[in-house]
């Protein structure tokens, strides 16, 4: 048996999300991969993703691992023949055989998402950019959302910014947050250990929210205290954002 591990990327439009679900495999990620690789092997094969992305969330850099039968099939063999076979939508970047003890999700140490944003001030409305975008009808004051976003670096209990109030494991730590500007966007750039459900989609929000005026600066403090989704802003859509990069 031999262990790789892939860099992908895909426009998460048309999907479900990374993770398959049993009626749906074909509006997964994981369960495009893992037909395509199926077919080449003759035997089911499993693929393992650093992190699933929501329903409609991109990716840049998103890494997973599958277990092979067998090393007979180069690198470049096992590319060329997802390459051939995968939709417009998803790529392989790179195919890298790698130690047994590789996992793409336990060994994971950070992720970074960034989220882009359409200024309504902006000389034009985007072309191109329009599905990966989330274009505003009001102005932010950056300078707000930078000053709220300060409070939810390091280590935090973020019960408060999912969406699933079973978690056990609430507890992340956001090692960089940044908020920057161009002539046309405000992206929000978030690197954590780990990502609850829908956290970066409510921080976006709520940082959002905040600098159009609609929450005082502090509120981030006072959710990360009271652990309260009431005390956070508005879930942010998905199209908007986009999975970097994974670290080990």
């Amino acid at each position: 048996m031999q262990n790789y591990k892939m860099t992908i990327a895909y426009d998460g439009r048309k999907y479900m999300g990374y993770n398959k679900s049993k009626d749906n495999a074909e509006k997964s990620i994981e369960g495009k991969l893992e037909m395509i690789l199926s077919k080449l092997y003759e035997k089911d094969i499993e693929v393992i993703g650093a992190i699933n992305t929501d329903a409609g969330v991109h990716a840049k850099g998103q890494i997973v691992n599958f277990i092979a039968p067998d090393n007979k099939l180069s690198e470049k063999e096992i590319f060329d023949y997802l390459e051939k076979y995968l939709t417009d939508d998803i790529i392989i970047l790179s195919v890298e055989a790698v130690d047994e003890r590789f996992h793409s999700r336990y060994l994971m140490k950070s992720a970074t998402y960034e989220y882009r944003l359409w200024k309504k001030d902006a000389p034009n409305r985007p072309l191109f950019e329009r599905h990966y975008v989330h274009l505003m009808n009001q102005t932010i004051n950056v300078a707000k959302s930078k000053e709220a976003a300060k409070y939810l670096v390091g280590e935090h209990d973020f019960l408060a910014f999912t969406t699933n109030k079973k978690t056990k494991k609430s507890i992340k730590k956001i090692l960089s947050l940044e908020v920057s500007e161009t002539k046309n966007e405000i992206i929000i750039t978030i690197t954590a250990n780990g990502f609850l459900l829908n956290m970066e989609r409510i921080i976006v929000g709520t940082l959002i929210q905040v600098g159009i005026g609609q929450l005082p600066v502090n509120t981030i403090e006072k959710a990360l205290k009271s652990r309260d989704m009431n005390d956070v802003g508005h879930k942010a859509s998905a199209d908007a954002l986009c999975l970097l990069s994974i670290q080990y």
